[in-house]
């Protein structure tokens, strides 16, 4: 299964008991590995932005799909998906710190190996000066395909499938939090990424990552501002509480109710008022209100109309746990693994 949890293969410098078991021809091929890419003789050349296809964008990023060379043996080499600093943040420019966030992302994603987390390429300059991040492609982003589904009307995702993600989002979160004490701090179905008919299953953006205590209890600095997204964010983040690895596991529900929903987080809310059942539109009886809105931030949205069948009755079960206001009621990332594996759907 694409969503089985491999051995980690990356220690805390300075930390043998984060040791974990590889096998040595292994750690040396990823010794070498790592030494080239930390190396300043390492360099991928970055077309101009027109000679790429876009795939998305994000805060200050736009992302591209860049198509490599054949090997010199004429075999073909996999593309990249390629992270680029828009131009009125560069430099500095923007209201957010957008080549931090990406240096910082770099460094985080080296340290991780994981089949469901995106995985670091390159962290490298294009013609122009622009700072890239190169990672392997994960074709498309949950999000997409969640509004894509909407769009056709098709309902929810099969059970199936939102099992396969929940079990990939629950194994990466697991490792992330148990191995090197960190949370995601953005976890949406934006930043995960889906292969094929959901062969492979990736986190990505690790851009607001954030270390946490070792008992995973608030954050190693306290410092440290939890961003997230607002929609997704937990009701400490908005009460300005204590973070800790149950904040992620609050976002993780509810990327389970968006492939039933179809829908982000609250949004329904901005838009109150109107009865649309003749299909007409009047600017009187419809507006756009942000107190319900804001005061559904950080609950835990109604289940959609549609009538879900037994099977999505563990999913719906695993949804409600994640996203109970209290965080010590939420279970952390390695119970959800075991339930998800005493499922099998």
């Amino acid at each position: 299964m694409s969503t089985t949890e491999k051995t980690a293969s990356t220690t805390k410098k300075g930390n043998p008991d984060f040791l974990t078991p590889v096998h040595p021809a292994k750690r040396s091929r990823l010794a070498a590995v790592n030494a080239t890419r930390n190396s300043p003789a390492h360099a991928v050349n970055i077309p101009a932005s027109p000679f790429m296809k876009k795939l998305g964008w994000g805060t200050g990023v736009s992302v591209f799909l860049l198509e490599r060379s054949p090997r010199p043996d004429g075999t073909m080499r996999s593309p990249w998906a390629v992270k680029k600093i828009r131009s009125k943040y560069q430099r500095g420019g923007g209201f957010v710190d957008v080549e931090g966030r990406m240096k910082r992302e770099a460094e985080i994603l080296q340290k991780l190996d994981h089949p469901n987390i995106v995985e670091f390429k390159a962290l490298s300059h294009a013609a122009d000066g622009t700072l890239c991040l190169s990672m392997e492609n994960g074709q498309q982003s949950l999000m997409d395909m969640i509004e894509d589904r909407n769009g056709k009307d098709e309902g929810p995702f099969p059970a199936a499938q939102i099992y396969e993600v929940a079990m990939g989002l629950a194994s990466a979160l697991s490792y992330l939090h148990n191995e090197f004490k960190y949370i995601h701090g953005d976890l949406k179905s934006a930043n995960v990424l889906i292969k094929g008919d959901f062969e492979s299953i990736k986190l990505c953006d690790f851009g607001v990552a954030l270390k946490l205590k070792d008992d995973k209890e608030g954050l190693a600095n306290p410092k440290d501002s939890y961003i997230g997204s607002q929609p997704w964010n937990a009701m400490e983040v908005h009460m300005e509480g204590e973070i800790s690895h149950k904040t992620d596991m609050f976002s993780f529900g509810l990327v389970i109710w968006e492939m039933m929903s179809l829908s982000a987080p609250h949004l329904d809310l901005l838009y109150s008022g109107g009865d649309d059942t003749d299909g007409d539109f009047d600017d009187d009886e419809t507006s756009f209100d942000e107190s319900e809105y804001e005061a559904a931030l950080g609950t835990r949205p109604p289940l959609p109309k549609e009538n879900l069948g037994p099977e999505y009755q563990a999913l719906i079960e695993l949804f409600c746990a994640c996203t109970h206001e209290d965080p010590s009621k939420r279970p952390s990332a390695k119970m959800a693994v075991a339930a998800l594996e005493s499922i099998k759907l």
